[in-house]
Parts: C-alpha cells; sequence; structure tokens
C-alpha cells in the first residue's frame, strides 16, 4: 500500500518565530513517523536549506540568481510572499493527498481560492485570536475538509460563530521539549552574563507589533517603582527581548524615556559581526560590542534571533514573565517561560487564558473591551494596575513560596504542552483518511468550459455577478459568499474600498480580471490532466534533487 502524501504548507523552520518553530516540529516528527511522503512548502525559505532536510522540499523564495522579474513578483504582493504565485504549481507536482496549513487567515487564504481544492484534502489551523472572526475568513475556513485549532478558546470561537458549516477537529497545540526548556539555577546564569545575581527580573520575549502593549508594560512597570516596597523596587529591573526598531512597532526609546525608567529597563543585543550576544543596559537600537570592539551589537529580530539554548538562558534569568497583548493566537514564549519554571502574567484573554490555565499563571484583569477597526474582532485592553499588583505580590513571595510556584507552573507546562501529541492531534485526522482513492481524485476526467468572450449589457449589479460566479470562473457555490456581496457593493459605489485605500473600478475591468481567472483555471485543468506540461522551474527542480 502507497504512502499518503502530505503537503505542508510551512514557514522556515530556521526562523526565530512560533510558526517557525513549529513547523520545525511538526515536520520532523510526521517524517519520522515513516508513515506518509512528505513535502514541505517553505514559505520564507530559498533552495539554499533543500540540502538540510530528509523531505521534499519546494522553496516559495526566490534565489539570488533567480530572474529579476522572479524577485520582483514576490517582493510586489504580499499574497506572493505567503506562497500564492507558487502553491498551485506545488501541488500539481507533488500531486498531495492531503494539505496541512497552520498560519494567520490572510496568510493562507490563497488556499481557498485554488482550483484545484477539489482534488485533495485541506486541513487548517488558522490562528483564532479573537472573536468574532471576519466572515471572509469564515468563508475560506468552510472550504477545508477540517479545521484544527490553537487552544480551546479557538474551538468555542469557530463553533459559536460558524459552527453549522465547519468541521472544527480539535486542538493541536504548540508543545514544548523539557529536556532542553529546563530550569537552571537563576543566580548562576546571571553571574554569567555579567549580571548581579540578587536582582529580580520582570521580563518578556515579544515581537515589537502594534498588538504587543510594550508601552503599556512599561508604564506599569513605572508605576511599580513607585509604589512596591522598597526591598524589591529598587533591585527589580525589565527586561525586553524583543526587536528595535521595528518598521510597524512601537518607539521602545521614547516610551522608556516618557516614563523615566531609562536606568531600570534591560535588553538583549546580538552583534552583527561576530553574533556574541548579551544583556545590557537598554541604550536605543545600537549597542557596543566588547568583543569586537565596535558599535554594531543590535536587538534581536525574526531574522536574527538566539539559538534555543542562549533563550533557555533569557527565560531563567527572569522572575516573572510577562504576556502583555491585546489577543493572542497561541504565545509560544509563555509556554517556553513556564517550562523554565517561571511563573507568567497574561491578558486574560483569547488563547492566553488556556495558557494561563494549564500553567498555573496569574491571569491579568480586563479593563475594557473594544472593536478593532481592521478585523471588527473585540480586542482587550489589560488593567495595569492590576498588572502591577501582581509583580508586587510575587515578588514578596518567600523563597519557599517562589520555588513551589516554580515547581507548580513547571509540572502544568509538561502536561498540557507536548510536540509529541500535536504531531499525533495532525496524524490522528490524516490516518481517517483511507488511502485507497485519495490519489483517484488527481485522475478525475478534464472540466473544461467555455470562456465567453463578450459581457452582457443588460444585467443590473446583481445580476452581473452572478454571471461572473456562474458562466465565467463556474463556481455558482460561491455565487453568493461573501466575495460575491463584497463585489456588488464595490460595483454600486464605483472603487473597491479598503482601509482607507480607494481604487476605481468599473464592469470592464471586473469582467477582464474574472476572464483572466478563467484562464489560470483552465491552464491548470490542462496541466493536471495531461493536455499541456507544468513548464519547469528551478524550485520545482529543487525538489526534485537537481
Amino acid at each position: 500500500m502507497s504512502k499518503k502524501k502530505v503537503l505542508l504548507v510551512a514557514e522556515n523552520h530556521k526562523l526565530a518565530s512560533g510558526f517557525g518553530t513549529y513547523a520545525k516540529n511538526l515536520l520532523e516528527r510526521l517524517h519520522a513517523s515513516g508513515k506518509y511522503e512528505i513535502a514541505e512548502f517553505c514559505i520564507y525559505g530559498n533552495s539554499s536549506l533543500a540540502k538540510e532536510v530528509p523531505w521534499k522540499f519546494y522553496p516559495n523564495a526566490p534565489d539570488e540568481d533567480d530572474p529579476q522579474e522572479h524577485k520582483d513578483m514576490y517582493n510586489g504582493n504580499p499574497n506572493n510572499q505567503f506562497g500564492a504565485w507558487r502553491f498551485d504549481k506545488v501541488v500539481l507536482d507533488f500531486k498531495p493527498d492531503i494539505v496541512l496549513s497552520y498560519r494567520d487567515p490572510w496568510m493562507d487564504m490563497y488556499i481557498s481560492k485554488s482550483p484545484l481544492l477539489p482534488y485533495f484534502h485541506w486541513v487548517w489551523m488558522p490562528t483564532v485570536d479573537s472573536d468574532p472572526q471576519k466572515q471572509s475568513w469564515i468563508e475560506g475556513f468552510a472550504k477545508t475538509d477540517a479545521v484544527l485549532c490553537y487552544s480551546e478558546f479557538g474551538v468555542k470561537t469557530l463553533e459559536k460563530d460558524a459552527g453549522h458549516l465547519l468541521n472544527v477537529v480539535g486542538c493541536a497545540s504548540p508543545g514544548i521539549d523539557p529536556k532542553i526548556y529546563k530550569p537552571y539555577d537563576k543566580k548562576q546564569i546571571r553571574q554569567e552574563l555579567g549580571l548581579d545575581p540578587n536582582i529580580n527580573i520582570i521580563g518578556t520575549v515579544m515581537r515589537n507589533q502594534k498588538r504587543k502593549l510594550f508601552p503599556e508594560l512599561i508604564k506599569s512597570f513605572a508605576k511599580f517603582l513607585k509604589v512596591a516596597p522598597p526591598e524589591i523596587k529598587d533591585n527589580t529591573y525589565l527586561l525586553l527581548h524583543t526587536s528595535y526598531p521595528e518598521k510597524q512597532g512601537w518607539n521602545l526609546g521614547y516610551h522608556i524615556s516618557e516614563e523615566g525608567v531609562g536606568g531600570k529597563v534591560l535588553a538583549t543585543y546580538i552583534c552583527k559581526t561576530c553574533g556574541r550576544w548579551k544583556i545590557d543596559f537598554f541604550r536605543d537600537s545600537l549597542n557596543y560590542c566588547e568583543h569586537c570592539k565596535t558599535i554594531s551589537s543590535v536587538m534581536p529580530s525574526v531574522a536574527m534571533g538566539l539559538e534555543v539554548k542562549d533563550l533557555v538562558k533569557i527565560y531563567n534569568i527572569m522572575d516573572l514573565y510577562v504576556q502583555y497583548a491585546i489577543c493572542e493566537g497561541f504565545g509560544m514564549p509563555q509556554v517556553e517561560a513556564t517550562a523554565c519554571g517561571v511563573p507568567i502574567a497574561s491578558s486574560n484573554y483569547s488563547a492566553m487564558e488556556d495558557v494561563l490555565q494549564w500553567t498555573k499563571g496569574y491571569p491579568i484583569n480586563i479593563k475594557k473591551m473594544y472593536r478593532e477597526l481592521e478585523t471588527n474582532a473585540e480586542r482587550v485592553f489589560p488593567d495595569n494596575d492590576h498588572l502591577v499588583e501582581i509583580m508586587i505580590n510575587h515578588l514578596m513571595l518567600s523563597p519557599e513560596e517562589k520555588i513551589k510556584k516554580s515547581q507548580e507552573v513547571r509540572q502544568g507546562t509538561i502536561e498540557r504542552y507536548d510536540w509529541d501529541d500535536c504531531a499525533k492531534a495532525w496524524m490522528q485526522y490524516i490516518d481517517t483518511y483511507k488511502t485507497t482513492g485519495l490519489q483517484g481524485k488527481w485522475n478525475h476526467p478534464p472540466q473544461l468550459f467555455e470562456i465567453p468572450k463578450e459581457m452582457p449589457n443588460n444585467l443590473n449589479n446583481d445580476q452581473f455577478v452572478e454571471f461572473l460566479y456562474h458562466n465565467v470562473i463556474h463556481e455558482p457555490e460561491s455565487a453568493y459568499g461573501y466575495a460575491a456581496t463584497k463585489l456588488v457593493r464595490d460595483l454600486n459605489i464605483g472603487a473597491i474600498v479598503d482601509h482607507g485605500v480607494v481604487d476605481p473600478i468599473n464592469r470592464e475591468k471586473i469582467f477582464n480580471q474574472y476572464r483572466q481567472m478563467a484562464e489560470n483555471k483552465l491552464t491548470i485543468e490542462k496541466i493536471r490532466t495531461g493536455i499541456a506540461t507544468l513548464m519547469p522551474e528551478k524550485f520545482i527542480e529543487v525538489a526534485h534533487g537537481k
């Protein structure tokens, strides 16, 4: 019996991000099982990574020696950077039985629009970080065979918002390796890093993004320094392990200066020249490297982060970890911290609720909720005063109580968050499909159709959109969905309006766009059935070991 062919649409397993870590651990376990033929569609990786992995590898990012037009296409369209420009070609070449994806909805939404969707099973684990979910996302989720979630919050949200449309099959939460993420002697690690072993450190490991509330965390710490008992406030510091500057992130230097806590904030710096890293007082975006004797140290980023063994040291110097965000799809650093025996304080909302429950963390009360314009989702604003209270109460615990708390949070983490359990959740679903007949879908007779050359002129906008879906792209099941309804609205006002950007449209323009979609659909169908051949491209040759 042939093995099931499984394609994972994954982020680069080398990236120092939650998605990158997830890709690495899931791929390794799926491959190690020996049950499947595995292929990786690596979104933020080029062909240089192909030799590092034992499975079939399709790179999404162009190489340095690729044609300039490829680089321009990749960089000019965010959807292409997420994989849209190569996905159909990867699928045509590999012919998977099952496609797995696990990223933010807008990143993987192009899969829901693939003409090849009828020929494979699709299991999607989108990030669900708030409620309600966008209608356009739900329409995409409904194209799947099954939906997994990162958290029970995600399961409950999708079942509430669209349970009648979706096959929500449970959770595949990320995990940790307790042999790697484990407690060390705090004083010893601090001494190793040149820090006073007797200080207290409140820390965070978060990307510098809009939804991560760095200004409020800094403001809360400033208040802590004003109201905390002298025996703890004088020797307590805030550690920010994050990127700075960041194009769409916070101006950390401004907020630290505004709150007057410059002498109490630490940061991680990595030398761009020699790779050495250190913990030092926050000194803006550049710092001095004692090893290179140059001002070449920068704060870490997704592209240039610490190795896991060093990140473990970062967690181990903390007394309390804080996840201060308006929402989270999961929040990997929380469980990495608790596996190291560091208690967490997190906003009591979205997936953070789940993590807090299982890791015996400190829930930070929600001060208010609000609707976000971009997503129409409910976001939260945590209570700064409550966070200050948590900081004080935790640091005032006796040494014995702190040890007990550390053991408690680690045990809760190990029991709940395990990479083997994560992989089993995916495999359990993959194994529900019998191998017989899966590949037969790829041999389905050609589905060809005529594309109208002229558009009718006697239709209103509702009828015109119906015509596009029924007669041009031949997808009648989508003729009354969210995208079609939005198109009618846009035609009625004569423009696509998206977050303040106005793009004028007319019927002729839309008709030509849908004709092009139909042409692409026919081309793909001809390649699938052998009427036409897939043009050889370098990234496919890489996947075949050439």
